[in-house]
């Protein structure tokens, strides 16, 4: 109950220093504090915890990655790459609302950090005249981003759960596949909804130029999402595939050098606001992960024996608020699961267990504060976050009451 009311305490102080308007860094920075603090932590081994991660390889091609995908995204924005993108896309579901979830849902297929980062001047483009509320944009870009995490093998986070569950991909796919397309259908609802209450009716887009025509304009508006694709997964040994962020600099050189983009620009990209905001965020979120990760907070876990009946409330209150802590798929299951494994591996049930572990982290990854893909959006359009839980509260509840459900009679 102590642990419980710990992590309570954190998640409660971070919900009000946003609710005060504390940039999000900020507000990270001094949960990570108070972590030290309730667990006693040693401030220099945190400290050692959080340098070590912010100089660690793979931080260092995160930022790399953040700051090439805001640059191609922010060049192909201010060549109009995206008009001819949603022209394609308006020719074949000829209705831009579908348009406005269709695009971030194609971009979701690459996973990548700050994703949301493409699609979002796409969903802005196919919206512009409904004049939606920003944190309602927000959402359509986020929600739909997201509909392919729970199947698609090659995101991160379902790679290491299957690695550590040991349980086969396909399996895994097979039964969480209706819980992703539980995931589209809730956000269609939520958007239909509000389509109906704010009188949003069907635009339909000018007649289109032929299927020639339309996939011209669908490849000139995704060669770079494209290229980057084809680099970082065609398996073409010597050469390919190459690393995210060398396939993303790849891309990145040839947009420019085909695009004319000048000294000028490419410095107003990586010195702007949103650039900067975003690098300090993800460095504020790393120093968090770190430091929780070095922290005794699930050190006594380990050594406690639960009965059948607690297992599953047990899984979803440290799925869950892991998952809301760290926001990102990889550290959650890098977390939670080696915490949670040694109560359920000897389990009838463990392999519903373990995808019940995995869904509802997902839920609490998609409401984490944290979630890159979800600073980034809000940071886009404008939005208040607390504005956006409004859509996604729905969604969220139906998912975990349906997991939970399912695993208590299974």
């Amino acid at each position: 109950m102590l642990l419980a009311a710990k992590f309570l305490l954190l998640v409660v102080l971070l919900i009000l220093l946003l609710r005060w308007k504390v940039e999000l860094s900020l507000a990270v920075l001094a949960i990570t504090l108070l972590t030290v603090v309730l667990f006693r932590g040693n401030l220099l081994q945190a400290a050692h915890s959080a340098w070590q991660g912010l100089r660690d390889r793979e931080t260092l091609e995160l930022f790399l990655i953040i700051v090439l995908v805001q640059t191609i995204g922010a060049v192909q924005k201010s060549r109009r790459m995206y008009d001819r993108l949603i022209n394609s896309l308006n020719t074949v579901v000829r209705d831009k609302r579908l348009v406005a979830m269709v695009s971030p849902a194609i971009i979701g297929f690459l996973p990548m950090p700050g994703g949301a980062l493409l699609s979002a001047p796409l969903v802005q483009v196919s919206t512009d005249k409904m004049k939606l509320k920003p944190a309602f944009s927000a959402f359509l870009n986020f929600w739909f981003r997201h509909d392919w995490e729970l199947i698609w093998p090659l995101y991160a986070g379902l790679l290491l759960f299957q690695t550590l569950s040991r349980i086969p991909m396909r399996r895994i796919i097979l039964f969480q596949l209706p819980f992703s397309i539980l995931h589209i259908i809730m956000g269609l609802a939520v958007a239909f909804l509000y389509f109906r209450r704010h009188r949003v009716g069907p635009v339909r887009p000018a007649p289109g130029n032929g299927m020639h025509a339309t996939a011209r304009d669908f490849f000139a508006g995704t060669w770079p999402i494209l290229a980057v694709i084809v680099l970082f997964f065609a398996k073409l040994p010597p050469l390919l595939p190459l690393p995210l962020h060398w396939a993303l600099l790849l891309v990145t050189v040839a947009l420019g050098i085909w695009k004319k983009v000048g000294p000028k620009e490419i410095a107003s990209i990586l010195f702007g606001k949103t650039t900067i905001r975003s690098l300090l965020v993800i460095a504020a979120v790393i120093v968090f992960q770190r430091v929780l990760q070095a922290s005794s907070a699930f050190d006594t876990l380990r050594t406690m024996h639960f009965s059948l009946g607690l297992v599953v409330l047990f899984i979803f209150l440290v799925s869950f608020t892991v998952g809301f802590l760290t926001g990102v798929n990889t550290a959650y299951i890098a977390i939670a699961f080696p915490v949670l494994l040694p109560l359920i591996q000897h389990l009838p049930n463990y392999f519903y267990l373990c995808l019940y572990m995995y869904v509802v982290g997902f839920a609490g990854i998609l409401v984490s504060p944290l979630h890159l893909c979800l600073i980034l959006t809000n940071e886009y359009f404008g939005a208040s976050l607390l504005d956006v839980y409004r859509y996604m509260a729905v969604p969220i509840f139906v998912m975990i009451a349906l997991a939970t459900g399912l695993v208590l009679i299974l």
